[in-house]
This record gives structure tokens, C-alpha cells and sequence, in this order.
């Protein structure tokens, strides 16, 4: 197996476990607030009826705590064993919902934030490792876009639970202890539906770590950043995590960071609850699964084309692929409000759409629109936060997503849909005007660098002679 075989073997593996511990975390966020909801209508005293945003809230806010560290663990360890460590809290939250409880639920929900930062840092850790910078952007877009294909498995998995609950077989209800009832306002999931889903991302969560688990950990040559060539001690790598914050290029891609976080947080979660929420959709069981099919439909289709066309068109995974991620942010964005009510996203509602209702169809073109934009966005997230501070990659990946995500989930249950609708192609034209001007002088570098890399080879040669 020559190099690039190596690089493109680890991708692919890194890919494959990021699409089985994904699948879980995705597709819970999904149906998390409206799962939450079923659940507190039955039972009022188990769990809290918006505790599905503010147990996302709580992801995020442990997620952004945790990256502060995050890269001073890395510092001490490995990217692999930050992998499988991620994996491993990766799994613990499902397993929470086959016993509702509101203690474990924050708790594992805390677990999941921490495990959330472990694993971008390590995936970061382990393509510098595993990349030189002529591959990086395909790697990284090879890794990401079969990992999107966590949400097509998601929406398979949750269209086959969906129709089996549906049925309601009377032997498995009965062997399972649980009822069921029929959908009334809005979305609603039945005691059997719940169980069989949490089962099912709980066993693919294990899968996704076997995999981490048999990943090769040998560096290839000339690779951007090894795992063997760690300096820092952790003290050190937190100190330099608290300076990269304060950084001027951090600070100049802050609305890029943001736009990912908020991004993900709406079209992830606020969007589909929202259908959910949406009385005129409670025939339409399966709107969710086709929602989440198109959208990881998007990501990989994107990521392909981003992995192809980056080997074509020098710097592709950069301006050009910023430039899509937001034109399909202002066009999922104008959809989404003129056919979802205003309050959708904070409680059950009977009110009507601006200009037109939610249908299959529908959901599945907001759905490929979100995935294509979203595999954009963190695509030139990064591969900006890679080159453009060459000295503090790790310190770079891990302060770049989370503020955003959890204040905005805090905020959920009182933000109307139009701040969302509205605010999120602004933001995603004012951090693509700023990403142009770090990109344009990030590649400014890259060329001195590279004619700095030839001058040498020249003198040397000449010496030889």
C-alpha cells in the first residue's frame, strides 16, 4: 500500500466511524424536542417538556467548556484514543431513553457535549496526521461526505421504526411492556417508537466505535501535523487555547464559526421540531425521515464533488465552495419562511404558513439544500482552520463552533422563526465577505511558502554540483 492509499484507507475508516456514531447524535437531534414533548404529555413528572432544547443547550455548553481542554488532551494523548474516547459518550446518551430520567438525561447530555469536543478534535488530529497539504482538502471532504451518510441511515432507521410502531404488533408491545396511541396534534412518538429508536442508535453507536477502535495510527510521510511530533504539555496547549481565542485571524472567521454552529443548530433541530410542532403535518409520520434522507443526500453529494472537484481547480475547497454554502443558505432559508408558521419552532400550533404548506417534496429539497450548504460551511471551516494558522491547528479547531449553538438553544423555546430565517443569511453574507480576505492571504502564504520550498531545493542542489 503506497502513501496515498494510506491517506485515503484512513479517511475512508474515519468516514465509516464518524457515520455510525453520528447516525445516533443526528437523527436524535432530529426528534429530540419532540420525543421530549411525547414523552412529558404521558408522563408530566418524568422529564421536563422543553428539556429537549435545553438538553441540547446543555451539549453545547459542555461541547464549548470541553474544547478549551480539548486540544490539551490531544496534546498528552492521541487522536485515536481521543476518537474512541468521544465513542464512548457518544453511546451513553441513548442508552438513557430506554429509562427516562431526568438526572441521567442532563448527565449524559453533559457526557455528550465533552465527547462532541473530543471527537472534532480528533478528527482534525487524525487528517493532519494522515494528510499533506496537496490532500487535505480531499481527505477531509472524502472523511466528511461519507460520514454525512449518517443521516441517510438515520432516516432509514427512523421511516422502518416509524412504520413497524405504526402497526402496533401486539406481541412485541406486550413483550416490551409498553403502549402506544395515535398522532394527534402535531408529531407525535408512541413508548414502542422511542424504545426501538434509542435501541437502534445505541448499537450502531457501539459499531461506530469498533471501528475507531481498528483505525491505522501510523502518520504518513510529510503529513501536515503528526501525532508523534507533540511538544506541548497540557498546561502548555491550554495556555496556548486561551491566546488563539484572542487571535486577529480567529476573531476576523468568528462570524464564519458562528454562522457553522447556528447553522447546524437550526436545519439540525429547530427546523424539524418545528415540523413536529405542526398540526397540519401529524399525517405525515414520515416527514422527518425524508427531511433527514435529503439532507445527508446533500452532504455527500457535496463532499464528492468537493473531494473531485479539489483535485481540479487549485483552492476549489475554498472561496468557490464558501460561495455555495451561503447562496444555499439564503435559498433554504426563504423556503423555510414562507411555509412554516412563526411560532412552529416553541410550541404545537394550528397556525397557517405564509404562502404554503410542508409535504414530502418539500422536505426533501429544503432537506438537499441544508445538507449541500452545511457540507460547504464546515468544509472551508476546516480546511481554513488547517492553513491558516499553521502554528495552532488544534488550538484552532477546538474554540470554532460551540458558543453559538448552545445560547441559541437556551433561546429556543421564546425565538419565533423569523430570527432564524432572517438572521442566518445575513450572518452568512458577512462571514463569507471576512472568510474571502483570510483565504486570499492564506493563500498568499502558501505560495511563499511553497516558492520558499523550491528556492531551497535549488541552493541545495546547486551545492551538490
Amino acid at each position: 500500500m503506497n502513501q496515498r492509499q494510506l491517506e485515503i484507507l484512513c479517511a475512508v475508516l474515519l468516514g465509516f466511524g464518524q457515520l455510525f456514531i453520528m447516525t445516533g447524535f443526528d437523527s436524535e437531534s432530529f426528534i429530540l424536542e419532540s420525543v421530549i414533548h411525547s414523552i412529558h404529555e404521558r408522563k408530566p413528572e418524568r422529564i421536563s417538556s422543553y428539556a429537549g432544547y435545553n438538553g441540547q443547550a446543555v451539549i453545547y455548553a459542555f461541547y464549548m467548556v470541553a474544547c478549551i481542554f480539548s486540544s490539551s488532551i490531544l496534546a498528552i494523548s492521541t487522536p485515536k484514543i481521543t476518537l474512541i474516547i468521544s465513542a464512548i459518550f457518544f453511546t451513553a446518551f441513548p442508552l438513557g431513553f430506554l429509562f427516562t430520567n431526568s438526572y441521567y438525561y442532563y448527565f449524559s447530555s453533559a457526557l455528550l457535549g465533552i465527547g462532541f469536543a473530543l471527537f472534532y478534535q480528533g478528527q482534525m488530529g487524525y487528517l493532519t496526521s494522515h494528510s499533506t497539504r496537496k490532500t487535505i482538502e480531499s481527505n477531509v471532504s472524502l472523511s466528511w461526505s461519507i460520514g454525512c451518510f449518517c443521516m441517510i441511515l438515520g432516516s432509514f432507521l427512523m421511516a422502518s421504526i416509524t412504520k413497524l410502531s405504526s402497526e402496533e404488533p401486539e406481541l412485541l408491545m406486550n413483550s416490551l411492556n409498553v403502549t402506544s396511541e395515535p398522532h394527534r396534534v402535531g408529531r407525535r412518538f408512541s413508548e414502542l417508537e422511542i424504545k426501538l429508536l434509542f435501541i437502534a442508535f445505541t448499537v450502531i453507536s457501539i459499531v461506530g466505535m469498533i471501528i475507531l477502535f481498528l483505525m491505522p495510527s501510523r502518520d504518513v510521510e510529510n503529513c501536515i501535523e503528526g501525532s508523534s511530533e507533540k511538544k506541548d504539555t497540557f498546561i502548555g496547549a491550554l495556555k496556548l487555547t486561551c491566546s488563539t481565542i484572542i487571535n486577529p485571524k480567529m476573531i476576523q472567521l468568528t462570524p464564519l464559526f458562528c454562522l457553522c454552529g447556528l447553522n447546524i443548530t437550526f436545519w439540525l433541530s429547530v427546523f424539524p421540531t418545528a415540523m413536529s410542532f405542526t398540526a397540519h403535518n401529524s399525517n405525515l409520520i414520515y416527514l422527518t425521515a425524508v427531511y433527514s434522507f435529503a439532507a445527508g443526500l446533500g452532504e455527500v453529494i457535496m463532499g464528492i464533488m468537493i473531494s473531485f472537484l479539489s483535485k481540479r481547480i487549485q483552492n476549489f475547497g475554498q472561496k468557490p465552495t464558501m460561495t455555495i454554502g451561503a447562496v444555499c443558505v439564503l435559498i433554504y432559508c426563504t423556503l423555510i419562511h414562507l411555509s412554516t408558521a412563526t411560532y412552529a419552532p416553541m410550541t404545537p400550533t394550528n397556525e397557517e404558513p405564509i404562502l404554503f404548506h410542508h409535504s414530502y417534496l418539500l422536505a426533501l429539497i429544503i432537506g438537499l439544500i441544508c445538507g449541500i450548504g452545511d457540507c460547504c460551511i464546515n468544509s472551508v471551516r476546516s480546511v481554513i482552520c488547517a492553513l491558516a494558522m499553521p502554528k495552532r491547528r488544534p488550538q484552532a479547531f477546538s474554540v470554532s463552533k460551540a458558543l453559538a449553538s448552545c445560547i441559541l438553544f437556551f433561546l429556543s423555546p421564546i425565538t419565533p422563526l423569523y430570527v432564524y430565517t432572517i438572521g442566518l443569511p445575513i450572518l452568512s453574507i458577512i462571514a463569507t465577505f471576512l472568510f474571502f480576505s483570510i483565504a486570499k492571504r492564506t493563500q498568499q502564504m502558501e505560495r511563499k511558502m511553497t516558492e520558499g520550498t523550491r528556492n531551497a531545493a535549488e541552493i541545495s542542489k546547486k551545492l551538490a554540483l
